[in-house]
């Protein structure tokens, strides 16, 4: 049984879940920032088992809706839940007014995202050295 809910603030089971992905796994260095203080966060739940976090946020008033820190633990990732994760996120930005949703794909996983609906947009950057792109969905 998956439980997705809301927060407004960072919580500690959706930190573990960033740093186990994000740092443990892929080496990442600076994964809190000021957006975590203003962004809406995400914890799925599989079984009552923390096992996704993401957030989102808005810079522009609430037309677009950047998603973000998307991950999942890897004993979970063969059940599909980063596509539910996107999908109820962008769910979400749509019930709050929002028209696209965008966000920033290592170059690995955009695939994944196209599979998702999101187009690339401009050219291949780097961020903390991992090769990333612009990526944008209309809603």
């Amino acid at each position: 049984m998956h439980k997705i809910e809301f927060l407004n603030n960072l919580s500690d089971e959706g930190k573990a879940i960033r740093f186990k992905v994000f740092v443990d796994e892929q080496g990442f260095q600076n994964e809190l920032d000021e957006i975590d203080n203003i962004a809406l966060h995400l914890v799925l739940y599989v079984d009552g088992t923390p096992a996704g976090a993401a957030r989102m946020f808005t810079e522009d008033g609430g037309r677009s809706y950047h998603l973000g820190r998307i991950a999942v633990l890897p004993q979970y990732r063969k059940l599909h839940l980063g596509a539910l994760i996107v999908e109820e996120m962008c769910k979400k930005a749509k019930e709050l007014g929002a028209s696209r949703c965008e966000l920033s794909a290592q170059c690995r996983v955009k695939e994944f995202y196209k599979k998702q609906g999101f187009e690339e947009q401009g050219d291949v950057y780097l961020d903390e050295y991992c090769p990333h792109i612009y990526m944008v969905k209309e809603l």
